[in-house]
C-alpha cells in the first residue's frame, strides 16, 4: 500500500462564476462543487492569472506568469510556441518523485501537447474537437451511444436542426459545416454523449487501473464546457427558466469613465449580436448556467469512481477553472474578449484533503489558479522550484491563519482585436487595472462589486492610488515582468519611486 497522497485536478473551461456567486435569481445547481466544498476549503476570492485560454492554462502548467513560458495570447503564434527555455510542466518534476501523472481533456496551452510532454491519457492539439477523436468514436461504440445530435437554436450564424457534433471539423470559432462556436444547442441524444461526459470516462478508466496497481498519481481533467457554445443535453435543458434570471447588475453601465477600447468592444458586441435589452440575453444566459450545471455532473463521475474504488480517502480534490465568462454583462458583453473586469477574472477554486480536522472553511486569502502547480508539488512533497511565480497555499489549507500575501497581479497581452498590455493588482478591497496606452481603473470592490464606478480620478483617492501603483511595481520587478511594453506601462504610470 502506497503512502503517498493522490492528486485530482479538476478544471472546467470558462465559467459563469462571478454570475453564480454574486447575483441573485436561479443558479446552476453544481452537485460536485457543492459536495468539494462542503468537505473541503473554499477561496471565496480566487482568480485567473490571465483571463484567457492558452495563457491561463499554461500557467496551470507551469507555475509561472505569461512572460515567463511564453504562450500570451490564443493566435495561432502562441499556440505554436513550445514553453520558453527551462520551463517544465509540473507532471516532470513529480515523476521523479514516482508519481504516475494523467492528463485528460483540453491542453490549449502550446506545443508538443501533455502526451509529448510526458502525460499519460488523452488530449489534442491546438484547441482541440474531441467529438471528431478516434477515441470519442470508440467511447460511443463501447457504451452503444448515438452519435451527438443537437438543434441549434440560437446562433450568430445559421440556426441547424438535426446537426451531428462528429461533422465538426472545428470546436472553436467557425465551422466549415456553418457550425458556430457562438451559439447555443439543445441535445437530442443521451447526456453521456457530450464531451464532458467522455472526457470523464476517460478519466475514470484511468482512476480504475491506478486503483488496481496501487501507483500514486496526480491527474488533471480538463473538460472543454461550460465554454460556448452552451450546449445543453437532458435533464439540465431548460433547468433554468430565462425570464426569472434578474438583469445583470452592470447592464446598463454606459463605460463613460472606462478604458476606450472597453467602450469599442461593448459597441461591437451590440452591432454583432443586435441586442440592447436584457430579455434578449435571457435565455443565452440561462443555457450557460444550464451547461455550467452539465459539466459539473459530468466531473462527479471521477469523485464516483474515487469512492467506488476506494482512492478517495487517500486523493486530494482540486476543482478550479481557467478564467470567467463576460456573458451579458455590461450592456451585452460576450465571451470574454481583453477586459480585466471581475465576470472574466473571478474563478471558483476548492480543495478536499482526506482527513482535514474542519470541513466547510472559507477563506478570503487571495489566491489565483497559478497556485495550484506550487500546491501540487508540496502535497505530494516535491520541491518547489524557486523560479516558479505562484505560492502554495498549503500552508493556508493546514492552518487558516497563516501569513499570506498581502496583494495579487495578474496580467493580459491582448486577444483578437486589442493588442496593448494590460495588469491588475488586487489589494484587500481595492482594485487597480493599469492599460498601456489608454487610461486606467480603480475600484473598491466591497463597496462595488460590479464595478460601475471607476474611482481613478477621484480626488480623495489619490494615496489609493499611489499605493496600487506601487504595489504593482514591485509586483513587476519580482517576476521580472520588465520588457519593452512593460517598462513603457511603467513609465506611464508614474510607478518608479
Amino acid at each position: 500500500m502506497q503512502n503517498k497522497m493522490n492528486i485530482v485536478w479538476l478544471v472546467q473551461d470558462h465559467v459563469t462564476w462571478k454570475h453564480y456567486k454574486d447575483t441573485a435569481g436561479p443558479k446552476p445547481t453544481l452537485v460536485t462543487y457543492d459536495k468539494i466544498a462542503a468537505e473541503g476549503t473554499v477561496f471565496n476570492r480566487a482568480y485567473t492569472v490571465t483571463p484567457l485560454c492558452s495563457p491561463a492554462r499554461a500557467s496551470m502548467a507551469t507555475g509561472v506568469y505569461a512572460h515567463k513560458h511564453g504562450i500570451t495570447r490564443n493566435d495561432e503564434k502562441s499556440l505554436s510556441k513550445q514553453f520558453l527555455p527551462g520551463i517544465k510542466p509540473f507532471n516532470q518534476y513529480l515523476q521523479q518523485h514516482g508519481y504516475r501523472t494523467g492528463y485528460f481533456g483540453k491542453w490549449h496551452a502550446g506545443m508538443p501537447g501533455p502526451m509529448k510532454l510526458g502525460f499519460e491519457g488523452f488530449s489534442l492539439p491546438g484547441y482541440g474537437n474531441p467529438y471528431g477523436s478516434p477515441e470519442y468514436a470508440d467511447y460511443l461504440k463501447r457504451f452503444n451511444l448515438p452519435d451527438p445530435v443537437v438543434d441549434v437554436e440560437w446562433t450568430l450564424g445559421e440556426k441547424l436542426e438535426n446537426f451531428n457534433l462528429t461533422r465538426l471539423t472545428r470546436f472553436a470559432g467557425g465551422d466549415p459545416s456553418g457550425f458556430k462556436g457562438a451559439s447555443t444547442a439543445v441535445v437530442k441524444s443521451p447526456k453521456e454523449t457530450m464531451e464532458a461526459y467522455f472526457i470523464s470516462q476517460l478519466a475514470c478508466d484511468w482512476l480504475e487501473q491506478r486503483a488496481q496497481d496501487g501507483e500514486p498519481f496526480v491527474m488533471r481533467v480538463d473538460v472543454w464546457g461550460p465554454h460556448q457554445p452552451y450546449i445543453v443535453a437532458e435533464p439540465f435543458k431548460d433547468t433554468i427558466d430565462p425570464k426569472q434570471i434578474p438583469e445583470y447588475p452592470n447592464f446598463r453601465n454606459t463605460f463613460e469613465d472606462r478604458p476606450r477600447y472597453h467602450q469599442k468592444d461593448r459597441n461591437k458586441w451590440r452591432t454583432t449580436t443586435g441586442y440592447t435589452d436584457w430579455e434578449q440575453w435571457q435565455p443565452i444566459v440561462a443555457r450557460a448556467y444550464e451547461t455550467f450545471a452539465q459539466t459539473d455532473a459530468a466531473l462527479g463521475k471521477v469523485l464516483d469512481a474515487l469512492e467506488r474504488t476506494g482512492l478517495l480517502e487517500n486523493t486530494i480534490v482540486i476543482y478550479t477553472a481557467d478564467h470567467g465568462d463576460i456573458l451579458g454583462s455590461n450592456g451585452g458583453l460576450f465571451d470574454k474578449d481583453s477586459m480585466l473586469t471581475e465576470e472574466t477574472m473571478c474563478i471558483p477554486l476548492a480543495v478536499r484533503m482526506p482527513g482535514a480536522s474542519e470541513k466547510g472553511v472559507k477563506l478570503d486569502a487571495l489566491v489565483s489558479n497559478m497556485d495550484i502547480v506550487p500546491t501540487v508539488l508540496e502535497m505530494a512533497d516535491v520541491p518547489v522550484p524557486s523560479h516558479m511565480d505562484g505560492k502554495s497555499i498549503v500552508p493556508l489549507l493546514n492552518n487558516p491563519a497563516s501569513p499570506w500575501r498581502e496583494d495579487l497581479m495578474a496580467m493580459h497581452f491582448g486577444h483578437i482585436n486589442h493588442d496593448d498590455i494590460q495588469r491588475v493588482l488586487y489589494h484587500g478591497s481595492y482594485k487597480y487595472a493599469a492599460h498601456l496606452d489608454d487610461s486606467d481603473e480603480l475600484y473598491d470592490l466591497s463597496a462595488d462589486p460590479f464595478e460601475l464606478k471607476n474611482l481613478i480620478h477621484e480626488p480623495d483617492m489619490r494615496d489609493v492610488l499611489q499605493d496600487m501603483r506601487a504595489r504593482l511595481h514591485k509586483n513587476m520587478v519580482a517576476c521580472a515582468d520588465l520588457a519593452e511594453d512593460s517598462a513603457r506601462l511603467i513609465e506611464q504610470k508614474t510607478m518608479l519611486p
